[in-house]
């Protein structure tokens, strides 16, 4: 009998992570969900673990590598996102630090600024860097480097604007 139960354990598990990666915790809260003793889950996630299935270190990696790549993001903001997905503070504070050199770069917060630059285009100095600001914050960079992006990025829209572009 606790082997057919194992058996549905692991049928529910991998089920849950043919959609997308999880962490061990998210594999673990959904198996709680279903109502699985403490024993098999245990076990589950240590055979998941074993035959590499769930890492959550390496699920930090392609995320926060997803995210500065993509719409970017900010420390603050991928270390919330790890930690709401249940991933270690161990593991968050790792991670961040292998993507240091990106994450502290007002490059990349000028980048987005830049892919939004029509917002900001045409209307009031302040209002528009109080808009940069607050684009930036929300995605977690950091106030330094908040700044220097807000500064770059408006003294470009400035000479384009007196060029005539």
């Amino acid at each position: 009998m606790e082997e057919e139960t194992l058996n549905k354990a692991r049928q529910v598990a991998m089920r849950y992570l043919s959609g997308r990666d999880r962490s061990v915790h998210q594999v673990r809260q959904k198996l709680v969900e279903k109502e699985f003793a403490a024993a098999i889950v245990d076990q589950v996630i240590a055979d998941l673990e074993r035959h590499n299935l769930v890492d959550d270190r390496a699920l930090a990696h392609r995320w926060v590598q997803v995210r500065v790549e993509g719409k970017g993001a900010g420390p603050a903001k991928l270390a919330q996102d790890l930690r709401r997905r249940g991933i270690s503070q161990d593991i968050v504070k790792d991670v961040l630090e292998e993507f240091a050199d990106i994450l502290s770069s007002a490059d990349a917060a000028a980048d987005l600024l830049r892919k939004q630059r029509r917002r900001y285009v045409g209307i009031e100095k302040h209002k528009a860097q109080q808009r940069m600001y607050g684009f930036l914050a929300r995605r977690g960079y950091q106030g330094d480097v908040v700044s220097k992006a807000v500064k770059q990025v408006w003294e470009e829209i400035r000479e384009h604007d007196l060029e005539g572009d």
